[in-house]
């Protein structure tokens, strides 16, 4: 095995996880989760900071009652219930350093 430093400066893995129809516990899949990655990709892109700042698609963080969830690398922080109006300020605190 080899170790490595990650090759951008920060990321957020966003869940899209998709549960079977019908099932008892929500799912961030259909609460948007994917689109919410993508409009949050276009930020950064937009930016010009893609090399340097990543949005990932992320299976289950384990949050499904109060999703759609992310994590942010590489300190660690939950974020949960995540809106479109919230993606502002999201791209803010990833651009902090």
């Amino acid at each position: 095995m080899r170790k490595f430093g990650a090759p951008f400066r920060k990321a957020i893995f966003i869940c899209t996880q998709k549960r079977p129809d019908g099932h008892p516990v929500p799912c961030c899949a259909n609460r948007d989760g994917m689109a919410l990655r993508q409009e949050l990709r276009e930020m950064v892109k937009a930016k010009g900071l893609d090399h340097e700042l990543k949005v990932f698609t992320s299976g289950c963080l384990g949050a499904c009652e109060h999703g759609p969830a992310a994590v942010r690398y590489p300190d660690g922080e939950y974020l949960l219930g995540i809106t479109q109006e919230d993606l502002p300020e999201i791209m803010n605190e990833l651009l902090e350093d």
